[in-house]
């Protein structure tokens, strides 16, 4: 029994990494799409923005919380897995 518990605990963490690289994916590629735009209108001219280094308050801001994001919860996802693991644990004993 204890075996297939710890099977059970491998393979859900195993799943839950792998949704978070998906997440992840996901939110960089929203990233570069609305940030390529957006510094594409700025460089046309469609919209103002002064002073114009202003412009890349959105992609660096937004990139720091891509890395922050990958950090945590893809790079930690399994220890975060162990986590709740140990939390639901602990009430049940």
């Amino acid at each position: 029994m204890a075996g297939t518990l710890n099977e059970y605990k491998r393979l859900f963490r195993e799943a839950t990494v792998s949704d978070q690289v998906k997440l992840f994916r996901l939110h960089l590629a929203i990233y570069l799409v609305l940030n390529i735009v957006w510094l594409i209108l700025n460089w046309m001219g469609s919209i103002v923005i002064q002073p114009t280094w202003a412009m890349y308050y959105s992609p660096v801001g937004w990139g720091l919380l891509i890395i922050v994001h990958y950090w945590f919860y893809v790079r930690g996802a399994e220890n975060l897995c162990k986590l709740r693991e140990e939390a639901v644990e602990s009430k049940i004993k």
